[in-house]
């Protein structure tokens, strides 16, 4: 605003330094002519000056710092996980990364006492392979329970996800505004980028903060739920700032990493609440604020999707990828056809593309999705799309899927849990 009053007054003194030099022979009404005339001409000229600096800010995102294909992968908890994940790091060079994500409760049990142990053996072998890595630690239902017997305000709900194995179980989540809450999970964040943050090999963590059992955006919403939440007063407020908070604690902690938002709707709020907050991360941090579709299908194009819209609306302006919503190695409805994936993508110019922990983990189905993605970059979206017309594998929207019941639990060992 300074700057905009700056640049008037500079400019409006200019235009009344050129009227004292008229000859005095313009009459009133030529006067309020020019004068309106150029008014107008000034409004326009800060105008351009104002919007090209809005679009020079979006614009400085810098080369990805995540790009092909990764993975997601719990932090192993016994010698058989450690095993697989060791395998599949050495064996499946389809893959530019993993994503390793671990419940907050799994390193901290009691106050103040932080064990890092696990991630430090995971670590250590991708720093062996010289494998790139991304950190997600989750709060929401995986906050350990030291914190509310410390006094932080709880909010008790069900797993309604028919495509979790715990669905129907009592779970609890902090308040995302809880002072206690807060204080301990930013301790987390602050341990945690002491002892990951000069790794070059991180090079993204996940912006978790106001979560239910996932790392994205998500929150219980079932009508009983949301009554709680009208209950607490305005939580669209409380939110922003809750992601504003944090999206700078992660960004302190973690200086030289993408900061990655894992979008998704949260209860009843607009779309342009996720924009204020993809728009302050951009502010802050345009070379590493980067936003990610956990939802990627291929039943149909994802447009009627709010987090795929987001990431279209900023694909040139935000770094951006996508996870997938089921897994590919078993043909299943959820996730729909390969091809369709790729064409959703390719549409949103997708820099990376998270893949199902079992996909990973299959070589062969790995191979698969980076031919099919290769052969639609090279493509493009409008002649890929034609291809798959041709070829009868398009498939038009609006797409119908809906679960049903526990279905999906014969692929539960696929599930990423994140």
């Amino acid at each position: 605003m300074q700057q905009w009053r700056m640049t008037h007054s500079m400019l409006f003194k200019g235009a009344k330094r050129s009227q004292d030099v008229s000859d005095g022979c313009v009459d009133r009404n030529q006067m309020r002519r020019f004068k309106s005339r150029h008014t107008v001409c000034l409004f326009l000229c800060v105008l351009v000056v104002l919007i090209s600096g809005r679009v020079s800010l979006l614009a400085e995102s810098g080369p990805p710092l995540r790009t092909g294909l990764w993975v997601t992968q719990r932090v192993p908890q016994n010698a058989a996980e450690m095993s697989e994940f060791e395998s599949m790091v050495r064996t499946n060079s389809y893959l530019s990364g993993v994503c390793l994500h671990i419940g907050w409760k799994e390193i901290e049990d009691k106050a103040d006492h932080l064990d890092f142990s696990a991630i430090d053996k995971t670590v250590a072998v991708l720093r062996h392979a010289g494998r790139k890595y991304e950190l997600g630690i989750k709060p929401g239902a995986d906050t350990p329970p030291f914190v509310y017997q410390e006094g932080a305000k709880s909010f008790e709900t069900q797993v309604t996800n028919p495509h979790r194995a715990n669905i129907g179980e009592a779970v609890v989540i902090p308040v995302p505004w809880d002072p206690i809450y807060q204080s301990h999970f930013s301790h987390v964040i602050q341990q945690a980028g002491e002892r990951y943050s000069a790794d070059p090999l991180c090079v993204s963590v996940v912006l978790t903060c106001a979560n239910f059992n996932s790392s994205e955006m998500h929150l219980p919403k079932t009508p009983a739920d949301r009554a709680k939440w009208e209950a607490m007063g305005n939580y669209e407020t409380r939110l922003l700032e809750v992601y504003k908070k944090y999206t700078d604690e992660w960004g302190k902690a973690f200086p030289h990493q993408a900061i990655t938002l894992h979008l998704s709707q949260v209860l009843d709020l607009p779309s342009a609440f996720f924009e204020r907050i993809i728009d302050y991360g951009l502010s802050k941090y345009p070379e590493r604020f980067t936003i990610q579709n956990c939802q990627l299908t291929g039943r149909a194009e994802d447009t009627a999707i709010i987090s795929y819209n987001l990431v279209q609306k900023y694909a040139d302006h935000a770094h951006h990828g996508f996870q997938s919503a089921a897994g590919l190695s078993h043909g299943n409805e959820r996730m729909g056809s390969l091809e369709m994936a790729v064409l959703n993508v390719i549409h949103a110019k997708g820099e990376y593309w998270e893949l199902w922990h079992g996909d990973g983990v299959r070589v062969e189905t790995s191979a698969r999705i980076a031919k099919a993605w290769e052969e639609g970059r090279r493509l493009g979206y409008d002649a890929y799309k034609q291809k798959l017309i041709s070829e009868g594998s398009y498939r038009e929207g609006p797409d119908r899927y809906r679960p049903k019941g526990r279905r999906g639990r014969r692929n539960a060992g696929l599930t990423p849990q994140v």
